[in-house]
């Protein structure tokens, strides 16, 4: 898991910086997983297998690869997956995504989403979890839990009502 500072200095990967070349499966889960793998503690566990992307593109989630290589629109999408899998439903991460680039090209929306994620790090834990790192104590575990069902009504709330 990636220490308290490795968080509020962490850097999405931006559109330009996936690579456009056509990558095989497995270089396409090793990729992703370097990139997530660091916000969950259990680090035996794989977050990236070729079964779950397979999986993405049997239920049209992710668009199939060309000729079993994938490219750069590929990789952010299964990127954001990933990262907001463990908060949100597939059905709602789609919606999201859906509402996002109907008037917006996706690298656009892509990069102000990494901006975005950046920026909620950093704010939750430097201003939220303290400076130090050492967090922990009760009143800090009831602030975070609390934020996070607040903002996870809202989220909800943004994707099956359009407005709140």
């Amino acid at each position: 898991m990636y220490t308290h500072e490795e968080i509020v200095n962490y850097r999405c990967p931006r559109w330009n910086d996936w690579p456009d070349l056509g990558l095989y499966m497995d270089q396409v889960t090793r990729l992703l997983e370097e990139h997530v793998a660091g916000f969950s503690p259990a680090e035996t566990t794989k977050l990236v297998t070729p079964m779950m992307i397979n999986n993405y593109v049997k239920r049209k989630i992710v668009m199939p690869s060309k000729n079993k290589l994938y490219n750069r629109e590929h990789l952010a999408h299964l990127y954001i997956l990933f990262l907001l899998k463990p908060v949100l439903s597939l059905s709602e991460i789609c919606e999201a995504l859906a509402r996002l680039i109907e008037n917006r090209p996706f690298p656009e929306v892509y990069d102000r989403f990494c901006e975005a994620i950046e920026q909620a790090l950093a704010e939750a834990f430097v201003k939220v979890g303290g400076q130090s790192g050492k967090s922990g104590n009760t009143e800090e575990i009831i602030g975070a839990i609390s934020l996070a069902f607040a903002y996870s009504v809202l989220t909800k709330l943004y994707l099956h009502d359009g407005q709140v």
